[in-house]
């Protein structure tokens, strides 16, 4: 009676040849290519972690301060200077100068006193106390929590890693002679007060955001349109 053939298990070999002549040449290549692109990336994050260091709190911050502010076309305000303490509101917009309508930001007091500043060459001022008028138009602007003004400054240090100083929850910088501190609430960083000291003045006051609507900023509109037709004349 005849023998049947045993079946005999592959050896190793053979299955190697097997998954080899499956996967060929091409899908090699691709893992090769796949663990080399692994491999790079892992050294640049390394190399970018030892040669980029984590920016400094300070600076953080700033950035985290210079965002609530440029979110925010209006901000209130109560400050004092001279002695004597005023509610304002500073809308930052688009005003008519000279038959073009450019970015800028306008700050009024309840006691009368506005300010128009709009880059490049307008800044005009009128109403309000002795000592409003003798102070320094970006004294007044800082005080009443402008947002550009500061936003831009804290955005500039931020990114130099310099200049910035955290210390109690609050923020000091220098802005064009003035020396100035920001209050930053513990859980969002927005800035709450505001202090302002140059060799002319001191002042100090809170900040508070208004989220601008179409018909406060018309109402806004309507109070500085006479002063930006008249500082275009």
């Amino acid at each position: 009676m005849p023998h049947k053939p045993r079946p005999q298990s592959p050896s190793p070999d053979d299955g190697r040849t097997v998954r080899a002549r499956v996967l060929g040449p091409e899908w090699v290549t691709f893992g090769v290519a796949a663990a080399v692109v692994v491999a790079v990336v892992g050294a640049g994050i390394l190399v970018q972690r030892v040669a980029l260091p984590t920016p400094p709190q300070a600076a953080l911050l700033a950035l985290r301060a210079a965002t609530h502010l440029e979110r925010h076309r209006l901000v209130d305000s109560t400050f004092t200077l001279g002695g004597s303490t005023v509610h304002g509101r500073c809308v930052q917009d688009w005003f008519s100068v000279g038959g073009h309508r450019r970015r800028g930001a306008a700050l009024r007091l309840d006691n009368g006193f506005v300010l128009l500043a709009v880059p490049p060459h307008t800044l005009v001022s009128s109403g309000g106390t002795a000592a409003e008028r003798a102070a320094s138009p970006l004294v007044l602007m800082e005080l009443g929590g402008c947002p550009r003004v500061l936003a831009r400054r804290l955005e500039t240090l931020a990114q130099q890693r310099r200049g910035l100083t955290l210390r109690g929850g609050r923020l000091y910088f220098s802005l064009k002679g003035t020396r100035v501190a920001l209050t930053l609430a513990p859980s969002t960083g927005a800035p709450l007060r505001v202090s302002v000291t140059s060799p002319a003045v001191r002042g100090s006051g809170r900040i508070r955001f208004i989220r601008m609507t179409p018909g406060l900023r018309k109402q806004l509109a309507g109070g500085f349109s006479s002063r930006s037709a008249a500082a275009g004349d």
